[in-house]
């Protein structure tokens, strides 16, 4: 017959029970395991003496259930986990006590592998939540999380850092003239170009349809505009080629600095009006900081606010 098994946390609390530990013992997770037993004081005692010794630790327990037998307690340590301290009980009155020993080395093993198994498991679902499955680099919530990290290490240690949001130009008509396929290819194509031209230190993110994001920590505004650019002209002088023809493309983007009084909420909101504003003077362009270009210096390029990217002859859509 099954034997109860708890693993308890550092508190005496039930974290994990089989089966056997809520049927016959009547213990449930979330429960004390000095809640359950006729003598409170017993399992305190115990539960420190298994957590200062290197053997399984033996007690009778008597459970306010009805039920007896005797424990054997051992600590649990499971590197990479953060599980440290806590002790697995296992329940068992007829085996004897080299094979209680051997069963419970067991059981923790066991316990240890499913444990890492869990802990791998969920870094690979938490980095899968994280990222674009089209292009491989973040999605809008690993974004937000990577704007978080940047905005809160800028005011710990007082240093700048801009943000640009980018938009691919008339990406509906190229999907609407040439298939998604060939816009997947293009959003792929331009996070390459991108993974290629920043930092290790920056963060490209796809945020939406064909909105990508940039983090540039310890950037300010005049050396960010400079990067933004470069990207911006580095797409005409690397068009994509597919299916044997040349496709070029431009790109809109708004730039913003971190101000003191920033929040990450109107920090993008300050990029994203920029972005706006770069599309509605003509797209192919770079607008950044607060100042709002007029059309006179939009088309000439000499607004210290805005910069229109150069243009190469190729198949544009």
């Amino acid at each position: 017959m099954p034997q109860p098994i708890l693993l308890l946390d550092d508190y005496g609390r039930v974290v994990l029970a089989n089966k056997a530990a809520e049927s016959l013992a009547g213990i449930s997770v979330g429960e004390q395991l000095s809640d359950k037993v006729r003598d409170t004081a017993q399992v305190a005692d115990y539960l420190s003496m298994c957590r200062s010794s290197t053997t399984p630790v033996p007690v009778r327990l008597k459970l306010l259930s009805g039920y007896e037998s005797v424990a054997f307690g051992h600590r649990l340590s499971v590197p990479g986990t953060g599980i440290d301290g806590a002790v697995l009980v296992r329940f068992d009155e007829n085996m004897n006590l080299s094979s209680k020993f051997a069963a419970l080395n067991a059981d923790i093993s066991s316990l240890n592998n499913k444990i890492l198994h869990f802990g791998q498991e969920r870094t690979e679902l938490e980095n899968l939540a994280l990222t674009d499955p089209l292009t491989g680099i973040a999605n809008r919530r690993g974004f937000d999380q990577e704007l978080d990290k940047e905005y809160s290490r800028s005011a710990r240690y007082d240093h700048d850092f801009c943000i640009s949001l980018i938009d691919l130009d008339h990406f509906k008509s190229i999907n609407d003239a040439h298939g998604h396929q060939l816009g997947d290819e293009i959003l792929v194509h331009f996070a390459q170009r991108c993974l290629e031209h920043l930092r290790q230190t920056d963060v490209v993110c796809r945020v939406g349809g064909e909105e990508f994001a940039l983090i540039l920590p310890e950037t300010n505004l005049a050396q960010a505009t400079i990067v933004v650019s470069r990207m911006l002209d580095l797409l005409n002088a690397t068009p994509m080629f597919a299916r044997g023809k040349r496709y070029a493309y431009t790109a809109s983007a708004g730039l913003a600095e971190k101000r003191p009084e920033d929040t990450p909420a109107s920090l993008f909101e300050r990029a994203d009006r920029n972005l706006y504003l770069a599309k509605e003077t003509g797209r192919a362009r770079l607008i950044a900081g607060e100042a709002v270009p007029t059309a006179a210096a939009i088309e000439t390029g000499k607004s210290g606010e805005c910069r229109k990217s150069r243009r190469i002859d190729s198949q544009h859509f």
